[in-house]
């Protein structure tokens, strides 16, 4: 029995300075923006060169495929998604790296 549940999307967006995507989109939420291991939104921008590559970090509930995809159209209005990377947890403990402080 698969007994993982699917709470969230790291999708990796190319795109020039911070993306202004919108924090709700379906029902997934943004909950933050990094890059180079930075959070750079919420919040104040860290000081640094701000690169082309963000990791924008959806969560969720009952994510299914289909969800995903409207996602990934929605995302692509902002930037040129090259990667997505689903969160997982077992056990209601998270199977995913938490987010890093600016």
């Amino acid at each position: 029995m698969f007994d993982y549940k699917c709470v969230g999307l790291d999708v990796f967006l190319i795109c020039q300075g911070i993306p202004k995507l919108p924090e709700r989109v379906g029902q997934f939420k943004l909950e933050m923006i990094s890059q180079r291991g930075m959070r750079v939104w919420p919040g104040p921008v860290p000081e640094g060169v701000i690169v082309d590559w963000f990791r924008c970090r959806f969560m969720g509930e009952g994510i299914t495929e289909e969800s995903i995809a409207a996602l990934l159209v929605e995302v692509t209005r902002f930037g040129h998604w090259e990667k997505v990377q689903k969160l997982w947890q077992k056990d209601g403990q998270n199977l995913f790296s938490g987010a890093y402080e600016s």
